[in-house]
């Protein structure tokens, strides 16, 4: 099953992989920035030495910013992945439902079927956006 879904990354290849390395560059910086304003704070700041201080703060902000930017595109990207990869599988849904026979539709009512196509492919599409991310920070 695992093996299915991974599938439907093949054709968004560098999509993902732009969003998941951004998302990882996010994670480290996420982790270093406390570390670099503690060193600033505990360190730089009492020294007195008022250019590397501006000169670190300056750093400090365009790191800030930096990390601002991937956020916004893990996030944007993510979900326009998530969505790609739930219009493929709502194309192949459809194409399923409609080979279905007449007795199917006899017996299924079908807005439970909408229901559950609609529903479950919303949710599989934030899976395929945050699944990765979120095993891969639990590693």
């Amino acid at each position: 099953m695992i093996k299915k879904f991974s599938s439907y990354y093949k054709p968004h290849k560098r999509l993902f992989i732009i969003d998941f390395s951004s998302a990882i560059f996010v994670a480290l910086l996420e982790l270093a920035f406390p570390m670099a304003v503690q060193w600033f704070i505990d360190t730089l700041l009492p020294s007195g030495e008022w250019g590397k201080i501006v000169t670190i703060s300056i750093l400090l902000l365009l790191v800030y910013l930096l990390s601002t930017f991937l956020q916004y595109i893990v996030s944007y990207l993510g979900h326009k992945l998530g969505i790609n990869i739930e219009t493929d599988m709502r194309q192949q849904l459809f194409n399923h439902v409609h080979r279905q026979s007449f007795r199917f539709f006899d017996n299924t009512k079908t807005g439970h079927v909408m229901s559950r196509i609609t529903n479950d492919l919303f949710d599989i599409g934030e899976l395929a956006h945050h699944g990765p991310k979120t095993r891969s920070s639990r590693l």
